[in-house]
Protein backbone atom coordinates (compact mmCIF):
# COMPACT_ATOMS: atom_id res chain seq x y z
CA UNK A 1 0.00 0.00 0.00
CA UNK A 2 1.21 3.54 -1.01
CA UNK A 3 0.75 6.38 1.85
CA UNK A 4 0.26 9.50 1.54
CA UNK A 5 3.43 11.83 1.99
CA UNK A 6 3.19 15.52 3.79
CA UNK A 7 5.39 17.51 1.14
CA UNK A 8 6.15 20.99 1.57
CA UNK A 9 7.61 23.45 -1.00
CA UNK A 10 9.93 26.61 -0.13
CA UNK A 11 11.85 29.04 -2.19
CA UNK A 12 14.69 29.74 -0.20
CA UNK A 13 15.36 33.48 -0.01
CA UNK A 14 16.50 34.84 3.19
CA UNK A 15 14.33 33.07 5.40
CA UNK A 16 14.38 30.00 8.00
CA UNK A 17 11.75 30.12 10.22
CA UNK A 18 9.27 30.95 7.83
CA UNK A 19 10.37 27.87 6.18
CA UNK A 20 11.18 25.37 8.89
CA UNK A 21 8.07 26.32 11.41
CA UNK A 22 5.68 25.35 9.00
CA UNK A 23 6.96 22.22 8.14
CA UNK A 24 8.03 21.21 11.56
CA UNK A 25 4.19 21.99 12.90
CA UNK A 26 2.35 20.47 10.30
CA UNK A 27 4.86 17.32 10.46
CA UNK A 28 6.45 17.27 6.64
CA UNK A 29 7.64 14.61 5.60
CA UNK A 30 10.30 16.17 3.08
CA UNK A 31 10.83 19.15 2.16
CA UNK A 32 11.72 20.73 -1.92
CA UNK A 33 13.70 24.22 -1.68
CA UNK A 34 13.83 26.48 -4.39
CA UNK A 35 17.38 27.53 -4.58
CA UNK A 36 18.49 29.84 -7.97
CA UNK A 37 20.24 28.00 -10.65
CA UNK A 38 23.94 30.14 -10.59
CA UNK A 39 25.58 29.35 -7.56
CA UNK A 40 27.63 32.25 -8.13
CA UNK A 41 24.85 34.70 -8.01
CA UNK A 42 23.22 33.34 -5.45
CA UNK A 43 23.75 35.26 -1.99
CA UNK A 44 21.10 33.05 -0.03
CA UNK A 45 23.52 29.56 0.40
CA UNK A 46 23.46 30.44 4.02
CA UNK A 47 20.59 30.23 4.07
CA UNK A 48 19.89 27.10 2.26
CA UNK A 49 22.87 25.12 4.55
CA UNK A 50 20.61 26.94 7.92
CA UNK A 51 17.15 25.24 6.64
CA UNK A 52 18.54 21.94 5.48
CA UNK A 53 20.36 21.96 8.97
CA UNK A 54 17.16 22.64 10.75
CA UNK A 55 15.04 20.35 9.11
CA UNK A 56 17.56 17.78 9.77
CA UNK A 57 17.47 18.27 13.14
CA UNK A 58 13.40 18.00 13.20
CA UNK A 59 14.25 14.79 10.95
CA UNK A 60 12.31 16.28 8.19
CA UNK A 61 14.55 15.24 4.58
CA UNK A 62 14.81 17.98 1.98
CA UNK A 63 16.00 18.34 -1.52
CA UNK A 64 16.81 21.27 -3.38
CA UNK A 65 15.73 21.83 -6.89
CA UNK A 66 17.42 24.18 -9.12
CA UNK A 67 15.29 27.42 -10.99
CA UNK A 68 16.38 30.39 -11.99
CA UNK A 69 14.59 33.03 -9.39
CA UNK A 70 14.73 35.83 -12.28
CA UNK A 71 12.42 34.09 -14.52
CA UNK A 72 8.52 33.63 -13.65
CA UNK A 73 8.25 31.22 -16.17
CA UNK A 74 11.49 29.27 -14.69
CA UNK A 75 9.94 28.91 -11.70
CA UNK A 76 6.11 28.11 -12.78
CA UNK A 77 7.79 25.57 -15.08
CA UNK A 78 10.18 23.94 -12.32
CA UNK A 79 6.93 24.12 -9.71
CA UNK A 80 4.36 22.62 -12.08
CA UNK A 81 6.49 19.52 -12.87
CA UNK A 82 7.63 19.31 -9.30
CA UNK A 83 3.61 19.05 -8.03
CA UNK A 84 2.87 16.67 -10.98
CA UNK A 85 5.56 14.05 -9.99
CA UNK A 86 4.47 14.35 -6.50
CA UNK A 87 0.50 14.43 -7.23
CA UNK A 88 -0.96 11.83 -5.00
CA UNK A 89 0.86 13.22 -1.78
CA UNK A 90 -0.33 16.22 0.66
CA UNK A 91 1.13 19.28 -1.24
CA UNK A 92 2.06 22.26 1.14
CA UNK A 93 3.11 25.18 -1.25
CA UNK A 94 4.87 27.81 0.91
CA UNK A 95 4.77 31.45 -0.94
CA UNK A 96 5.96 33.17 1.90
CA UNK A 97 9.46 32.42 2.37
CA UNK A 98 11.18 33.70 -1.01
CA UNK A 99 10.84 36.81 -3.22
CA UNK A 100 8.00 38.20 -4.89
CA UNK A 101 8.96 36.30 -8.27
CA UNK A 102 8.51 33.31 -6.69
CA UNK A 103 5.29 33.64 -4.97
CA UNK A 104 4.00 34.65 -8.11
CA UNK A 105 5.48 31.68 -9.54
CA UNK A 106 4.04 29.18 -7.66
CA UNK A 107 0.50 30.60 -7.37
CA UNK A 108 0.34 30.54 -11.59
CA UNK A 109 2.06 26.91 -11.24
CA UNK A 110 -0.91 26.07 -8.95
CA UNK A 111 -3.96 27.46 -11.27
CA UNK A 112 -2.38 25.98 -14.10
CA UNK A 113 -3.60 22.61 -12.85
CA UNK A 114 -6.98 20.89 -13.33
CA UNK A 115 -6.74 18.61 -10.53
CA UNK A 116 -5.74 20.85 -7.48
CA UNK A 117 -6.88 18.48 -4.98
CA UNK A 118 -4.63 17.43 -1.99
CA UNK A 119 -2.51 20.92 -2.68
CA UNK A 120 -2.66 23.83 0.18
CA UNK A 121 -0.94 27.30 -0.73
CA UNK A 122 -0.34 29.20 2.55
CA UNK A 123 1.42 32.27 3.48
CA UNK A 124 3.31 31.99 7.00
CA UNK A 125 3.26 35.80 8.68
CA UNK A 126 6.36 36.49 10.39
CA UNK A 127 6.54 37.28 14.25
CA UNK A 128 8.69 40.17 14.18
CA UNK A 129 11.09 41.77 11.05
CA UNK A 130 15.20 42.15 11.94
CA UNK A 131 17.49 44.91 10.48
CA UNK A 132 18.82 42.92 8.23
CA UNK A 133 22.45 42.06 7.08
CA UNK A 134 22.92 39.36 4.16
CA UNK A 135 24.41 36.42 5.48
CA UNK A 136 24.38 37.28 9.07
CA UNK A 137 20.55 36.68 10.14
CA UNK A 138 17.33 36.13 8.78
CA UNK A 139 14.62 38.77 7.15
CA UNK A 140 12.22 37.78 9.85
CA UNK A 141 12.32 35.38 12.68
CA UNK A 142 9.30 33.26 14.00
CA UNK A 143 5.86 32.91 12.56
CA UNK A 144 2.88 34.82 14.12
CA UNK A 145 0.36 32.76 11.87
CA UNK A 146 -0.07 30.80 8.90
CA UNK A 147 -3.15 32.02 6.02
CA UNK A 148 -4.01 29.02 3.60
CA UNK A 149 -4.41 30.97 0.63
CA UNK A 150 -7.71 29.99 -1.66
CA UNK A 151 -7.02 28.36 -5.07
CA UNK A 152 -8.01 29.31 -8.61
CA UNK A 153 -7.74 28.05 -11.68
CA UNK A 154 -6.97 29.48 -14.45
CA UNK A 155 -8.94 29.05 -18.19
CA UNK A 156 -6.25 27.40 -20.32
CA UNK A 157 -6.25 26.27 -23.73
CA UNK A 158 -6.24 22.42 -23.61
CA UNK A 159 -6.79 19.45 -25.91
CA UNK A 160 -6.28 19.98 -29.57
CA UNK A 161 -6.06 23.80 -29.04
CA UNK A 162 -2.37 22.82 -26.67
CA UNK A 163 -1.48 20.40 -28.90
CA UNK A 164 -1.78 22.90 -31.74
CA UNK A 165 0.44 25.39 -29.80
CA UNK A 166 3.39 22.18 -29.00
CA UNK A 167 2.84 21.87 -33.17
CA UNK A 168 4.20 25.36 -33.05
CA UNK A 169 6.76 25.60 -29.97
CA UNK A 170 7.98 22.46 -31.58
CA UNK A 171 8.81 23.93 -34.80
CA UNK A 172 10.16 27.03 -33.71
CA UNK A 173 12.73 24.96 -32.06
CA UNK A 174 13.80 23.57 -35.28
CA UNK A 175 14.24 27.34 -37.12
CA UNK A 176 17.46 28.32 -37.80
CA UNK A 177 17.64 32.21 -36.30
CA UNK A 178 14.62 31.87 -33.85
CA UNK A 179 14.47 33.06 -30.30
CA UNK A 180 14.68 30.37 -27.91
CA UNK A 181 12.72 31.06 -24.33
CA UNK A 182 13.67 32.74 -22.52
CA UNK A 183 15.37 34.99 -24.82
CA UNK A 184 17.48 37.25 -22.92
CA UNK A 185 19.02 39.09 -25.74
CA UNK A 186 18.97 42.65 -24.77
CA UNK A 187 18.06 44.68 -28.01
CA UNK A 188 15.64 42.44 -28.80
CA UNK A 189 13.40 42.78 -25.25
CA UNK A 190 13.99 46.52 -25.23
CA UNK A 191 12.74 46.09 -29.04
CA UNK A 192 10.17 43.65 -28.90
CA UNK A 193 11.52 42.25 -31.71
CA UNK A 194 11.70 38.22 -30.85
CA UNK A 195 11.73 35.81 -33.40
CA UNK A 196 9.58 32.60 -32.38
CA UNK A 197 9.53 31.20 -35.81
CA UNK A 198 6.37 30.27 -38.13
CA UNK A 199 4.74 28.01 -40.14
CA UNK A 200 2.85 28.06 -43.44
CA UNK A 201 -0.79 27.91 -42.64
CA UNK A 202 -1.06 24.68 -44.90
CA UNK A 203 1.99 23.01 -43.09
CA UNK A 204 0.46 23.68 -40.01
CA UNK A 205 -3.21 22.06 -40.78
CA UNK A 206 -1.45 19.21 -42.61
CA UNK A 207 0.22 18.47 -39.10
CA UNK A 208 -2.59 18.81 -36.97
CA UNK A 209 -4.49 16.47 -39.56
CA UNK A 210 -1.55 13.62 -38.96
CA UNK A 211 -1.89 14.19 -35.49
CA UNK A 212 -5.87 13.56 -35.56
CA UNK A 213 -7.10 16.97 -34.37
CA UNK A 214 -8.76 17.85 -37.71
CA UNK A 215 -10.33 15.85 -39.84
CA UNK A 216 -8.70 14.95 -43.39
CA UNK A 217 -12.00 15.60 -45.19
CA UNK A 218 -13.78 18.65 -46.28
CA UNK A 219 -12.28 22.65 -46.03
CA UNK A 220 -9.00 21.68 -43.74
CA UNK A 221 -7.84 24.76 -43.99
CA UNK A 222 -11.94 26.18 -42.95
CA UNK A 223 -11.90 23.62 -39.54
CA UNK A 224 -8.41 24.71 -38.92
CA UNK A 225 -9.79 28.07 -38.91
CA UNK A 226 -12.57 27.98 -37.02
CA UNK A 227 -11.62 25.28 -34.33
CA UNK A 228 -8.61 26.34 -33.35
CA UNK A 229 -6.66 29.48 -34.62
CA UNK A 230 -9.66 31.54 -34.04
CA UNK A 231 -10.00 30.62 -30.33
CA UNK A 232 -6.36 31.19 -29.95
CA UNK A 233 -6.03 34.45 -31.27
CA UNK A 234 -9.58 36.00 -29.69
CA UNK A 235 -9.58 34.20 -26.29
CA UNK A 236 -5.57 34.08 -25.60
CA UNK A 237 -3.69 36.53 -27.80
CA UNK A 238 -1.61 33.09 -28.23
CA UNK A 239 -0.57 32.96 -32.20
CA UNK A 240 -0.07 35.64 -34.38
CA UNK A 241 -0.68 35.02 -38.44
CA UNK A 242 1.45 36.93 -41.41
CA UNK A 243 0.77 36.94 -44.94
CA UNK A 244 3.88 36.93 -47.01
CA UNK A 245 3.46 36.94 -50.86
CA UNK A 246 0.56 34.59 -51.15
CA UNK A 247 0.78 31.97 -48.01
CA UNK A 248 -0.46 33.06 -44.67
CA UNK A 249 2.11 31.94 -41.91
CA UNK A 250 1.36 31.54 -38.26
CA UNK A 251 3.42 31.58 -35.59
CA UNK A 252 3.15 32.11 -31.61
CA UNK A 253 3.18 35.28 -29.72
CA UNK A 254 5.38 36.02 -26.39
CA UNK A 255 2.10 34.96 -24.29
CA UNK A 256 2.14 31.57 -26.41
CA UNK A 257 5.59 30.81 -26.18
CA UNK A 258 5.82 31.22 -22.36
CA UNK A 259 2.66 29.14 -22.17
CA UNK A 260 3.96 26.18 -23.67
CA UNK A 261 7.48 27.05 -22.68
CA UNK A 262 5.78 26.45 -19.00
CA UNK A 263 3.10 23.98 -19.91
CA UNK A 264 5.65 21.48 -21.17
CA UNK A 265 8.36 19.17 -19.81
Amino acid sequence: MKYKKRIHIAPVGFEVDRIVIPATVNKADKVYLLVHNNKNEDKAGPYIDRVISELKKNKIESEKVQVNWRDVESITKAARKLILQLSGNEIFINISSGSKTHAIALDRAIMTLDDQEGITEFYAESEKYEGFKPGKQQLSVGVKDTKEIPKRNMVLPSGRLLSTLIILYDNSLKQRGACTFPCYDEHKLQKGEHNWGSMRKKDLAGECIKQNLLPSTGNVLTALDKNIIQKLVTDWDYIDINKRGQSYFVGLTTDGMAFVYEMTP
